[in-house]
């Protein structure tokens, strides 16, 4: 019971605990007594001397109801000068109670304790109300510099034209304190506002006000502003050089394409004539925080220096990195290929294969024969990374490369080797299908072909996916072969390839592969013979439905939804297919599914009274299915056949129900579904259940 005695001197004794544990808990707790007990101990244990104490009287204090008087003891927490952890979580807690707590906020700010004030303005610039804007302005003035420097800050978090106004007087006004004026520009950069090179003349020859005063410069076309901007690339200072670069890449990516070109082109002299600004940078890429790296990445990209190239590549080790470093070098194209091919065998593994990444996206030749000669480097990460790369440029110059280093990994049984057949496999394939010219095909299947007789699984698996993605007619010789080849995982490819030939050409190997001895070949087969969906094929399909394998059996149901066409203009051939597929619905689980998925895809053609016969069905997936069935194509009557699996054992059929009931607006359900809700124990289902009523209730 609220006020409980005895709950409070628990509560008590535990909040005196050692362990933080005990008194986290006992903060949790007590939200439970009167306010006028609950909020001073709350206030209090803001500054426990355990982070996680804190953060649970943070979170109490936040979920307390409006009407208890939060603000005053908050504030009396600010005033704490004894412990900084307390005014910190004080004000945390400001924050996250949001814009109520602004008006005592406000009537805060006159306090007689510095401190108090400055910890006031900070809340309020977390909390980003547009009413502190004019408050905060007067704090401009205050006696306190700090105070003064934190409404500046605050200013350029919440912005507005007022505030920037008030900003930009505050940066002129010479005599204010740098840390104010430091403050007060870093606030405009923030709210992307703008000055003149003449308005911040003195903040640019101030050391201290000099990068962030290139960071507003950087928010305006001032021409004047360029030359400042470009001189600062070699400024003394790091910080002002850092500034510089971000405020030169600002203004080249709002320039149009010309004339960002233009920009680009004097940064680049600019910095070329200055070594030690690029050696700095590269060094920078290699300890800086990641903000400043990416910037230093985007730079060097547009400085394009040889020496760069190395460094931006070794800074793609990191992930945070490595797509904008390696998008950066391809930009740099032939040049980066010429400076990683020199230093490749330098390389360590990891980099090694990034540089194959790289080259596989610029154009040049040298970084082709790079990727060539990577195939027969003694890593096999980075042959993989190289039969990638060669992939990524498509040349067909790299077949015969390819092809040999296929056959050398044929008879590997290592982990890796299958992996590495696997990219060079798809690198043959991507030529293959990239090829402009029907010639280049023909050489690639030659060179395959040459070899055929006694090749390895590899080379006859790989003569088969290329088939089986540029394949036609003309290549019914190679199909017959592979068609009955001695490897299933080859007869499986070369039958799903067969698809894409014509009935005239695969019928007949078709029809052979439907009695081949492996199971995952015969179900490809009735895959293949379902694409063309030629009526001619359905006297197969259906013997494929008495297959000793449910996987083939289910395959065979698939290939039968493919007649979805035929059907509308043959009732014949409907009624024939509609058998079938009941009776597929008496199968094992996998098959019922795949017939219940076909009935849905031709729903519109069949009759949907044997989905209503399996919703008793044993299996909850096979339920599931055939709610979904219903849920698209189903009457209104057949939607109320679902409403008894409200009470189904599992919660995923109950809220597929709930699911389809609200997509298809079934408010004849409403009655059923209120009182569902009282049985209802899943939380998940209750969620579904509430998004169900709320829909069914709009109408």
């Amino acid at each position: 019971m609220r006020g409980d005695p005895q709950d409070r001197e628990g509560i008590e004794h535990d909040l005196a605990s050692a362990d933080e544990e005990v008194r986290r808990s006992a903060v949790e707790r007590l939200v439970t007594l009167p306010v006028a007990d609950a909020l001073p101990r709350l206030a209090e244990r803001l500054g426990d001397e355990s982070w996680r104490v804190r953060k649970s009287a943070v979170a109490c204090l936040v979920g307390v109801p409006e009407d208890w008087p939060v603000a005053e003891h908050l504030i009396g927490a600010l005033a704490d000068g004894d412990n900084p952890g307390r005014r910190n979580a004080a004000v945390e807690a400001f924050v996250r109670i949001g814009r109520r707590m602004v008006e005592p906020l406000l009537a805060t700010l006159e306090s007689a304790d510095v401190d108090v004030r400055k910890l006031v303005v900070d809340a309020l610039a977390g909390i980003g109300s547009e009413r502190a804007v004019p408050p905060l302005m007067e704090r401009l003035g205050d006696p306190d510099a700090n105070v003064r420097a934190a409404a500046a800050d605050a200013l350029g978090a919440i912005g507005g034209r007022k505030a920037i106004a008030a900003l930009s007087d505050t940066v002129l006004r010479e005599e204010q304190e740098p840390l104010v004026r430091f403050s007060a520009l870093r606030g405009l950069a923030r709210l992307d506002a703008s000055l003149s090179v003449q308005a911040l003349k003195h903040a640019i020859a101030d050391p201290l006000l000099r990068p962030v005063a290139f960071a507003v410069l950087g928010q305006g076309d001032d021409p004047e502003a360029l030359d400042v901007l470009l001189a600062g690339l070699s400024a003394g200072s790091r910080a002002a050089r850092e500034a510089a670069c971000e405020a030169l890449l600002r203004r080249v990516c709002r320039a149009d394409p010309a004339s960002a070109e233009h920009l680009s082109a004097r940064i680049r002299a600019c910095v070329l004539a200055a070594p030690a600004t690029i050696a700095d940078a590269t060094r920078r890429l290699g300890e800086a925080e990641l903000g400043i790296r990416l910037l230093l990445v985007q730079f060097l990209g547009i400085v394009r220096a040889p020496e760069s190239v190395v460094p931006l590549l070794l800074a793609a080790r990191d992930e945070a990195l490595a797509e904008v470093a390696l998008t950066t070098l391809a930009g740099f194209d032939e040049l980066a290929d010429g400076e990683i091919d020199a230093c490749f065998h330098a390389l360590d593994v990891e980099v090694r294969a990034l540089a194959c990444d790289l080259l596989g996206r610029t154009t040049s030749p040298r970084g082709a024969q790079r990727l060539i000669a990577a195939l027969e480097d003694g890593e096999p990460v980075v042959r993989i990374a190289a039969a990638r790369g060669l992939a990524g440029r498509a040349d067909p110059a790299a077949t015969s490369a390819l092809v040999r280093r296929l056959e050398g990994t044929a008879s590997d049984l290592e982990p890796e080797a299958e992996d590495e057949r696997i990219a060079v496999t798809d690198a043959l394939v991507r030529i293959a299908t990239a090829a402009p010219a029907a010639e280049v095909r023909r050489s690639l299947l030659e060179l395959l072909a040459g070899g055929f007789d006694g090749a390895e699984v590899p080379i006859r698996l790989a003569m088969a996916r290329i088939l089986r993605e540029i394949g036609g007619p003309e290549h019914a010789e190679h199909m017959s072969l592979l068609v009955q080849d001695p490897s299933p995982e080859v007869r499986r490819a070369a039958v799903t390839a067969l698809a894409r030939m014509g009935p005239d050409v695969a019928a007949e190997m078709l029809r052979l592969a439907l009695a081949d001895e492996d199971a995952s070949v015969r179900a490809a087969a009735a895959a293949a013979l379902g694409v063309g969906a030629e009526p001619a094929v359905l006297p197969d399909l259906e013997r494929l439905l008495s297959d000793d394998d449910a996987s083939v059996r289910a395959a065979a149901v698939r290939a039968i939804a493919g007649f979805e066409a035929t059907l509308a203009a043959d009732p014949k051939a409907r009624e024939r297919v509609e058998g079938l597929l009941r009776h597929a619905l008496a199968d094992v689980a996998g098959v019922a599914i795949a017939a219940v998925e076909a009935f849905e895809r031709i729903g519109a053609a069949v009759s949907l009274e044997p989905i209503r016969a399996v919703l008793g069905h044993a299996d909850a997936e096979v339920v599931q299915s055939a709610v979904r069935c219903l849920e698209q194509h189903g009457s209104e009557s057949e939607l109320q056949a679902l409403v008894p699996l409200l009470a189904h054992e599992h919660w995923a059929v109950r809220a597929a129900v709930l699911e389809a009931l609200a997509l298809r607006r079934t408010r004849s359900a409403l009655p059923a579904v209120l009182r569902h809700l009282e049985r209802e124990q899943d939380e998940f289902v209750r969620e579904v259940l509430l998004r169900t009523l709320a829909r069914l209730e709009e109408g």
